[in-house]
């Protein structure tokens, strides 16, 4: 009994050990990145606040498309079956062109509401998680704008984000808008 248990003890301790040292050697690469290890199933999943850049390339383009309402930005960035969900009426938008029909929305209530100069801003991601297929960001964002008697509109929130990788290339599966005050 006594050396089953000594066994599972050196047994943790290495792995342990092992992961430690996989922390350390990536947290030698850039010290500035927040690490973590979490433990699914027996696997191990490192961890980042900082996603690839073909990633970030596409949230800032699907946030970012709003300044100008530009579907070509966001028309080929959604899976088949994508989902998108705002706070925009019809609330949420399927299919690859999910994205483009949510920009439209968007560009509508804008019009219906007399909003101009909408501008999204970016602030630091501090939640994502990566495997090899897929993809979850939380993406904080301020939106601005102009509404009629010079009043000033602004709302902030999160993009929740899950990509999913589909012949070489990420693709958005889900999107969803929460805003700040609904927290």
């Amino acid at each position: 009994m006594k050396k089953n248990r000594l066994m599972i003890s050196a047994v943790s301790l290495m792995a342990a050990i092992a992961l430690a040292t996989i922390c350390d050697a990536r947290q030698a690469g850039n010290g500035q990145r927040n690490k973590s290890i979490e433990i699914y199933t027996g696997r191990v999943i490192l961890s980042d606040t900082v996603p690839p850049a073909e990633v970030v390339d596409i949230v800032t383009a699907v946030i970012y498309s709003i300044n100008n309402f530009n579907i070509e930005k966001v028309a080929d960035l959604y899976t088949p079956n994508a989902v998108v969900a705002d706070d925009e009426p019809p609330y949420s938008w399927n299919g690859p062109t999910a994205g483009v029909q949510w920009v439209n929305a968007v560009e509508q209530a804008c019009k219906d509401n007399r909003l101009t100069k909408l501008k999204g801003n970016i602030e630091a991601i501090n939640v994502f998680h990566q495997t090899a297929e897929n993809v979850y960001v939380v993406v904080a964002v301020t939106y601005t704008g102009d509404l009629p008697r010079k009043q000033i509109f602004k709302v902030e929130g999160a993009f929740t984000f899950v990509l999913r990788m589909i012949d070489g290339k990420w693709l958005i599966k889900s999107q969803v808008w929460m805003p700040k005050k609904a927290l």
